[in-house]
């Protein structure tokens, strides 16, 4: 079992060219299951690929007393397999607060942020996380629900960003338990984990077992493979997007793009808003907050008969139109202020034309 578990890890960081000879990778260890069983697999493999590792822990002040076990724990974890060990306490429910998240994302963003820092400042090429066979497919059932297009249904990417890692992406919960068990490794259960509260929650201790028990036995090794199809078409549709985005673009700057009216008309409908999603992301940098129905709306008065000059987006991003060109700008200031300027200037206008 222990053989077979590591072969497929390996096979996982070899597919995926994960790993290069001599690199510095710096784990993410919550001290849970996974992040456990993922850092003894790198000690394992260490001497193949000639590793060096650190561990990265991320205090979330969460769970009171549980927090702090935690944090306790990955300590000890790091000091008995002689690893380096940075942790940081964050105060993730303030910092959702106070940036309009919800807990998950907050925290999210809080670790990434702290990795990504210990990585810079310590000279770690590759961040390996605990994401599972299991994580992958609750992933794609929660974006299948929120009504997400084939971009979410690819689940969690095995390597992102060239950077970020998951060697454990194709081992499943089950064996990863009997892996620990096995090795006689303890680990700590988060409490929240349980917490129906959590849509993830009633997707892992609900709507799976139904599935499972109702329609297929199966299921979880369906929506694996789904997910697997869909990234591969997916990378594909990317070099396509990327070709006919360049093929529309007329003028980039960092923070304004305009794109030819007359090529985005001659796209498909699935091609075109690809290309559209591209465009607000390089001027945004990411795409949160901006919806299926954002896109619709935006090429729908960029392409077809819409009242108006310009039209707002989440974020500042305010899209201009004419006839021949189609201009996507992050405005500087909130669009509600330059909407106000706006109305006094023709105000104005009218005032003196009278």
């Amino acid at each position: 079992m222990k053989k077979d578990f590591f072969n497929t890890i390996t096979r996982t960081i070899h597919d995926f060219n994960m790993v290069e000879n001599k690199d510095k990778i710096l784990v993410a260890v919550s001290g849970g299951p996974d992040s456990v069983a993922l850092v003894l697999s790198l000690v394992a493999l260490k001497k193949t690929y000639d590793i060096t590792m650190g561990i990265a822990h991320v205090n979330h002040m969460l769970r009171a007393e549980e927090s702090i076990r935690d944090e306790a724990f990955v300590k000890k974890l790091a000091q008995k397999l002689d690893l380096p060990f940075f942790s940081d306490q964050k105060q993730v429910i303030d910092y959702a607060e106070k940036h309009r998240l919800s807990i998950e994302e907050a925290g999210r963003n809080v670790r990434y942020r702290f990795f990504d820092q210990i990585s810079k400042t310590q000279g770690y090429q590759k961040i390996a996380t605990g994401h599972n066979k299991d994580d992958n497919i609750e992933l794609v059932l929660m974006n299948l629900l929120r009504g997400s297009g084939p971009k979410g249904l690819c689940g969690i990417p095995p390597i992102r960003d060239n950077r970020y890692i998951r060697p454990l992406i194709q081992v499943s919960k089950s064996r990863i338990l009997e892996f620990l068990n096995l090795e006689q490794q303890a680990y700590v259960v988060d409490s929240s984990n349980t917490d129906m509260v959590y849509l993830r929650n009633k997707i892992r201790h609900g709507l799976i077992p139904h599935l499972q028990a109702e329609y297929n036995p199966e299921i979880t090794e369906s929506l694996d493979r789904l997910s697997h199809i869909l990234r591969q078409e997916e990378a594909f549709w990317e070099i396509e997007t990327e070709k006919m985005f360049y093929c529309c673009l007329i003028k980039s700057e960092p923070s304004c793009l305009v794109l030819s009216k007359p090529e985005l008309a001659k796209l498909h409908p699935a091609l075109l808003n690809r290309v559209f999603r591209k465009a607000i992301q390089k001027i945004k940098k990411d795409l949160q907050r901006i919806s299926l129905a954002h896109i619709n709306d935006a090429l729908e008065f960029c392409l077809n008969a819409f009242s108006g000059i310009s039209l707002d987006l989440p974020g500042q991003i305010r899209i201009y139109r004419n006839k021949d060109t189609i201009m996507i700008k992050k405005e500087n200031c909130p669009l509600r202020e330059i909407g106000k300027k706006e109305k006094k200037l023709r105000q104005t206008a009218q005032k003196n034309k009278a």
